[in-house]
């Protein structure tokens, strides 16, 4: 009976385990995503739209393929990019654009073309509006990128320019452990507690739920993540 009976109370605390670990993983994805490029300062101002024919002189220019994975694509499905990011300094004249497909673009983010075209050099030439002689499919370009870094000058101006995965943690492991407090507070006071019944479990559990959140994080290495 006894054995029965702490194989049960082993299998509870496995399940709670489990079930704290994903809720933990949860809300750091949340803290991640409902914060994703956040930024420091105001963002610069874009071009609300193009003069007709800018994108259509584009892709004749580049024989209507992007320049990137040298795919063919229809008109809709190409998105016209700064060469050098307006963010970074760019202008919008049309020898600063070009026309590369969304994955391509969601890809490239900040960096600028000659930036882009060192990490990927193994797979789309170096020269500038230059695509692969053959198509490069978008699965070689996710493989790439996990296997290389941002540039450090693309990480140095994440850094300056935007919140950090550090910080996004760290706030919201804080706002977390906050939200328990407060919450446990008010129960254990509904309750009748008072005095150190109702303040110290109310901390302990604060500083639980953030600490544990914030190492969590660690473990994990998603505080450290700079790439897509």
């Amino acid at each position: 009976m006894n054995s029965t009976i702490a194989s049960w109370m082993s299998r509870g605390w496995t399940v709670l385990v489990l079930v704290t670990l994903l809720v933990a993983d949860w809300l750091i994805w949340l803290m991640l995503r409902a914060r994703s490029d956040e930024r420091r300062i105001r963002p610069t101002k874009r071009v609300a739209s193009w003069p007709k024919g800018t994108k259509r002189t584009l892709m004749r220019r580049q024989d209507y393929v992007c320049a990137y994975c040298g795919h063919r694509r229809i008109s809709r499905s190409f998105e016209i990019d700064h060469m050098t990011p307006v963010i970074r300094g760019g202008s919008n004249d049309i020898e600063n654009l070009q026309v590369i497909c969304r994955p391509c673009n969601q890809r490239k983010s900040i960096h600028t073309d000659r930036e882009f075209r060192e990490r990927y050099a193994r797979l789309i030439p170096r020269s500038p509006l230059t695509p692969p002689q053959q198509a490069v499919p978008q699965a070689d370009f996710k493989a790439e990128t996990r296997r290389t870094r941002q540039p450090g000058t693309v990480r140095e101006f994440r850094r300056q320019r935007y919140i950090t995965p550090r910080e996004k943690v760290v706030t919201g492991s804080i706002v977390c452990g906050g939200v328990t407090f407060f919450i446990l507070l008010v129960g254990l006071a509904s309750a009748g507690a008072g005095g150190a019944l109702l303040l110290l479990p109310s901390v302990l559990l604060g500083v639980t739920v953030g600490f544990g959140l914030w190492l969590r994080a660690h473990i994990t290495g998603v505080m450290i993540v700079e790439d897509q």
